[in-house]
């Protein structure tokens, strides 16, 4: 427990003078601690500057190595290519870009390591025929039910050699699932058209019934258009 005094209204210790009526009773010590000295001190101290300048020149300078390692790969894998692939170089390269594009390309370095920045990156749609995919689908579809069949038949006759079949068939669902994936962003735009054309429908209704009942009023009341 932590020790306290107690003052009366007199000025005096309690249980002096016990014919007087005492006063009443009052802390003298809280309960809880003083703040430590340095919070006093926090609050005058500024933090240092954030080196905009370096970390601005650092960005570029990884962004100007990743996007020269970039061209020069690309001018490698064409050349390895043969004479047709070689057509569109100046093309994939281009010769054409500033020198700022050149410094900053598609990355930005955080503490010297390289990576992307998604404001920087274009997204790319790996879905821009849905039919493709959609037939791609199928075909694996099949494929797997070819395979699952396969595997039934191996488990009756080889029950011990089927590690084949299995790895063709997990392989295959992967790559539907895969396929699957690349057609999300062209139905959730398709979701999202299907979800505002009834939105709209519905407005048009409210609309509609808005007006009937305004007409309604207004000949109630007398009054013409």
């Amino acid at each position: 427990k932590i020790p306290f005094t107690m003052a009366t209204e007199g000025g005096g210790e309690p249980g002096a003078g016990e014919g007087e009526a005492g006063g009443e009773a009052t802390l003298l010590v809280s309960e809880f601690p003083p703040p430590p000295f340095y919070y006093r001190q926090a609050s005058s101290l500024t933090p240092p500057e954030i080196p905009i300048k370096a970390l601005e020149r650092g960005s570029k300078r990884a962004a100007a190595a990743a996007a020269k390692a970039q061209a020069e790969a690309e001018r490698i894998r064409l050349e390895q290519g043969g004479a047709e692939n070689n057509d569109n170089t100046d093309e994939i390269l281009g010769g054409v870009s500033t020198k700022e594009e050149e410094e900053e390309g598609e990355v930005v370095a955080v503490f010297g390591e390289i990576v992307e920045d998604p404001l920087l990156v274009e997204v790319k749609d790996n879905c821009e025929n849905p039919k493709v995919i959609r037939d791609e689908v199928r075909r694996l579809n099949k494929d797997v039910v070819q395979g699952f069949v396969k595997l039934v038949q191996e488990l009756v006759h080889r029950p011990q050699d089927n590690k084949k079949c299995r790895d063709e068939l997990s392989h295959n669902v992967f790559l539907m699932l895969q396929e699957c994936n690349k057609f999300r962003e062209h139905q959730s735009r398709e979701l999202l058209i299907e979800v505002l054309e009834k939105q709209l429908e519905e407005r048009r209704k409210a609309l509609q019934e808005l007006q009937i009942e305004i007409s309604r009023s207004n000949e109630l009341l007398g009054i013409s258009d």
